[in-house]
């Protein structure tokens, strides 16, 4: 075993960052001594450094290879001895427990930290260690056939360390540790599951591994049971666990977490109805806890997290959500996260959370009332809700993201203009939510539209103009009663859009696609404008008429003062 140890450093040495293969002293190490052995060989061996870790991954890697659990003349699995069992399993805990991400990866999530390049290293080294270990996962799956009933002891563990990787964009992944990551699982969830194994283990990392992270983050919104708290204590905005790391060991330490919840969450089918109902509650602390933190990075998984939370309730048709009454408690959650607007925020930043926050806000209240046994009384406050989004946080944000200083009194910038965009994309979600009552809101739709179409900068970000004739389809479309009395406005915007649009000598993709829906704009509103509809009395007002009569002479009007527009009204 010296030997095999000895070689395993030195190939390690050579090339630190490459997992060696084929040692021929693993034959003679395999061949003279047992699994215990193996086992106390590197229980007993010091693993205070990085280097050390490696060397005994490797030898027990390299180990393993050479080992022969088979029986002669093709008898099967040889059934290992207690102790050579007991050694398995402890080798799997121990490589499940060595594939964990180290704490290095803590400054990804801040935003104030500086990393340094021994954080560089220390992270580098961690990504390493990790590969090796789920190597060494993989190849212990050799010896589980002599186990009894072919199971380890403990399955949890060994997902608990899959489920770090199951997504490739983590700071900690690497293309290795991914692969290694997806081979891995695929055979233990597909055995525990057949095994009936898998919901108990999921139910283990969930009460013994992560629920202890988030002992100290209390939230006075909900039970101990993980229902709305009806009468919540008030806490300091500032508690002494905003300072003290270790307070929140899930931020500092164990920053893998959102990745681990991602993961079993992703495995929910709408038969696991009871299995998931059973663990509810023990999500919505450690989700919530992350929604409410201060640092955005974690307030973007938190509203992430709560999304996937919401779609087994959707897809089984759980009422779980009306039961534990936890819907104002989520809403609550969420909506201070839409007031991460620059310049307080940096743009990028506020894109990532908002990207995550109002779809979290829009899932709970389809979850909550739009459900199959939807009530009037749902579509009253789904319809409320919603015009509260529209209104008190998309339009005012447009509106404050917007405001910088304007070239004239008149005219709108957009000094933010990606995160305009994504407003205005938003806006058209609920818009088609809202459907015919759109025609509530117009007064404070069409100046957005108008604005931002009219603006002779537009062109230099094709996706916001692109963003506001959508925006303005789905106004026509969904209040088409009404948009007769802001027709005005809307073909200002669009030919004014058309005209800045020839104006700019760039011959682009984009541009042509917007000139495309600014058409499509148009036509949409010549048939709505052609055809009123009946509000009161069973017939159109007098004014609609009018409108219908003098809807191609409005237009060529437009066309005879700048022929430039006559491609967008042909």
């Amino acid at each position: 075993m010296d030997k095999l140890r000895k070689e395993a450093r030195e190939a390690l040495v050579q090339n630190p960052s490459k997992m060696p293969i084929g040692f021929f002293p693993a034959v003679a190490a395999a061949s003279k001594c047992d699994l215990a052995q193996l086992w106390q060989d590197v229980a007993s061996y010091d693993h205070s450094s990085h280097l050390n870790i490696c060397e005994s991954l490797v030898t027990v890697t390299s180990y393993i290879d050479y080992w022969d659990g088979m029986l002669p003349n093709d008898q099967g699995p040889r059934p290992l001895k207690p102790a050579e069992a007991k050694a398995v399993n402890n080798l799997l805990d121990w490589a499940s427990a060595a594939a964990l991400p180290s704490s290095d990866f803590a400054v990804d999530f801040d935003e104030t930290a500086e990393i340094s390049d021994d954080i560089i290293k220390a992270q580098n080294e961690s990504r390493f260690r990790s590969e090796l270990a789920l190597e060494l996962l993989l190849v212990l799956n050799k010896p589980l056939a002599g186990l009894p009933n072919g199971k380890p002891e403990n399955p949890a563990d060994i997902l608990l360390a899959g489920a770090c990787f199951a997504n490739e964009q983590n700071p900690w992944a690497t293309s290795e540790s991914y692969n290694a990551a997806s081979m891995l699982m695929s055979v233990w969830v597909q055995d525990t599951r057949r095994g009936n194994t898998f919901w108990p283990a999921i139910d283990f990392i969930l009460r013994e591994r992560i629920r202890p992270l988030f002992a100290k983050t209390k939230n006075p919104a909900i039970t101990s049971a993980g229902r709305k708290n009806f009468h919540p204590q008030t806490q300091p905005r500032f508690g002494g666990s905003d300072l003290d790391a270790s307070a929140k060991p899930w931020k500092s330490t164990d920053v893998y977490v959102a990745s681990v919840l991602s993961w079993i969450l992703s495995q929910y089918q709408p038969d696991d109805k009871t299995e998931f109902e059973a663990h509810f509650q023990l999500f919505v602390p450690t989700i919530l806890a992350m929604v409410d933190d201060n640092n955005l990075p974690f307030k973007t998984n938190g509203c992430s997290l709560l999304t996937q939370l919401l779609q087994p309730i959707q897809k089984s048709g759980s009422d779980i959500l009306r039961r534990t009454n936890l819907t104002s408690v989520f809403e609550d959650a969420i909506t201070p996260c839409l007031l991460s607007l620059p310049s307080i925020t940096p743009e990028d930043r506020s894109l990532d959370l908002l990207g995550e926050a109002y779809p979290a806000l829009l899932s709970t209240l389809k979850t909550a009332y739009k459900g199959p046994s939807q009530s009037e009384k749902d579509k009253e406050a789904y319809t409320t809700s919603l015009a509260k989004i529209l209104r008190s946080n998309l339009i005012s944000s447009f509106h404050h993201v917007s405001s910088g200083t304007p070239a004239s009194g008149s005219t709108a910038s957009f000094p933010h203009p990606r995160l305009s965009t994504f407003l205005l994309e938003r806006i058209i979600i609920i818009i088609n939510e809202l459907g015919i009552h759109t025609t509530k809101y117009l007064q404070e739709l069409i100046p957005v539209l108008y604005t931002t179409l009219s603006n002779p900068f537009g062109t230099a970000h094709p996706p916001l103009l692109l963003a506001a004739a959508i925006a303005t389809q789905a106004v026509i479309k969904n209040a088409h009663p009404r948009i007769w009395r802001w027709r005005g406005e809307i073909l200002s915007g669009l030919s004014s859009c058309w005209l800045h649009i020839a104006e700019d000598s760039r011959d682009s993709a984009e541009l042509a696609k917007l000139k495309r829906e600014l058409q499509t704009t148009l036509q949409l509103l010549r048939l709505v404008l052609l055809n009123p509809v009946a509000i009161a009395a069973g017939v159109p007002e007098p004014e609609q008429v009018q409108v219908k009569e003098n809807v191609e002479k409005e237009f060529q009007e437009l066309v005879d003062a700048d022929a430039e527009l006559k491609g967008l009204f042909a």
